[in-house]
């Protein structure tokens, strides 16, 4: 059964990517029952969870690159502004979009001035071409009064090829584990201080990113099949499914060039160094939840949290800086009965009980009807409900993100088969859908 999943997901994914390069895509229908979402009539998803959870966030991207703008158009802003707290730019804050490399350019450009890192390493560094986008997403934010959790500062995807290799040349050989130290801690502080940055001159110094994505999907799916505690076997890039391969296909340079779990606990030590001491600092991954004869990634998961939570005080920056985990992130990709609502319940207590708070960070259902849908949205509302403010244990669900804003620009949306969000878009308006119904409903 599990098997089947990946490869289904796979089909789905291949399939959804192949048909939007075609123009070839098929849009979920759109309710024709829905209301404009900016209505006075509509409620407010966040004015509903305002008592449940600390924040209520939507996923978005600033110029989606197949319609009209969303975080960049002012009307886009006024939705967001009434339903959601917090947003997450879905891809403007990766690697590859902060190194911002022209089309069909591999190799990118090198700063005139150097980094010497808190191991003693030297390096050459490369021009970050994307923070001009960065600053204009973080100006969208404050103009709409709107927060912000930052997605991602490592992960295996989307990282260009030339972050790992001798002289950021991706034909060249991958570096060594301490010339990619020196690179992730220039990395970090140097994303994380131009958020501070820019907070400090525009912002009064108020947060707009208020939590961190700070590695994401480290762990291997396949993890489960051999691990233990004291095992390694468990790390993208480690497993049957997952070594030696590119990260198109799987793989991870950063496993291959650490071949353990250390550059995972530099990186969260090197955000602890850097960010501001209230921002949130979390663990990200999907299937979250798949925890079968005690094994599989609910555990790795976990095991990492330790690991990282346990780790040394390093000198950082000339600072003694222990690694510092807030959150464990739940990606929460779910299906209509897949893993269920008791199988997923029964990992996110685990990670409360373990002592971390909960972030869902990419809430989505793939659904093949509008009214399934709205039936797991409603019966997942319910259930995660329950852990948020009103939970009498010291660990809650303190955010809950959607990943996208319309069933149409879903990356899951597949020749009109899917329904995993809660509105719809016809041009440019937005409207709510059933799934939207029964989250209020589950809210009330």
């Amino acid at each position: 059964m599990k098997r089947r999943f990946y490869c289904l997901f796979a089909f789905m994914l291949t399939a959804t990517l192949f048909l939007s390069l075609t123009g070839c895509k098929k849009e979920p229908e759109i309710n024709s029952n829905g209301a404009l979402w900016t209505d006075e009539s509509v409620p407010s998803i966040k004015e509903t969870y305002k008592d449940i959870f600390d924040s209520f966030g939507i996923a978005c991207e600033y110029t989606p690159w197949n319609h009209s703008a969303e975080l960049a158009s002012a009307s886009v802003r006024e939705g967001l502004k009434k339903h959601a707290d917090s947003i997450t730019m879905g891809n403007e804050f990766k690697p590859d979009y902060l190194f911002a490399l022209s089309w069909g350019q591999q190799k990118p450009s090198i700063s005139s001035t150097q980094f010497t890192a808190s191991n003693g390493k030297t390096i050459d560094v490369p021009v970050l071409n994307g923070f001009t986008q960065m600053d204009n997403i973080l100006k969208a934010c404050k103009d709409s009064g709107l927060i912000m959790r930052g997605h991602v500062l490592v992960w295996h995807s989307q990282t260009p090829e030339a972050f790992f290799t001798e002289n950021y040349d991706p034909s060249k050989s991958l570096v060594d584990k301490e010339t990619m130290t020196a690179r992730q801690e220039w990395y970090i502080k140097t994303v994380l201080e131009h958020v501070a940055e820019w907070e400090k001159n525009n912002n009064d110094g108020k947060h707009i990113i208020w939590a961190w994505d700070v590695v994401n999907e480290a762990m291997a799916d396949d993890a489960g099949q051999s691990y233990s505690g004291s095992s390694q076997n468990w790390l993208r890039g480690s497993t049957n499914g997952t070594k030696n391969k590119t990260p198109a296909k799987g793989g991870s340079r950063w496993y291959q060039i650490y071949g353990n779990e250390e550059y995972i606990i530099n990186a969260f030590r090197f955000a602890n160094a850097y960010a501001p001491a209230d921002v949130k600092l979390c663990y990200n991954d999907y299937n979250e939840y798949m925890d079968y004869s005690g094994g599989w990634k609910t555990s790795a998961i976990l095991h990492i949290a330790n690991e990282i939570r346990n780790g040394e005080a390093k000198t950082i920056n000339g600072n003694s800086i222990k690694p510092r985990i807030d959150v464990i992130g739940m990606q929460s990709h779910v299906g209509p009965s897949w893993p269920g609502v008791s199988g997923y319940e029964s990992a996110l207590k685990r990670y409360l009980a373990a002592g971390y708070d909960v972030h869902v960070t990419e809430f989505d259902i793939s659904a093949k009807s509008q009214s399934e849908a709205a039936r797991v949205y409603k019966e997942y509302f319910n259930m995660l409900k329950k852990y948020g403010k009103r939970y009498s244990g010291a660990h809650k669900i303190t955010n809950v993100t959607v990943w996208g804003i319309s069933s149409q620009d879903s990356w899951i949306s597949n020749n009109g088969t899917q329904y995993p969000l809660l509105f719809d878009r016809s041009g440019s308006n937005y409207y709510t859908n059933a799934s939207f119904d029964a989250v209020i409903t589950a809210g009330d």
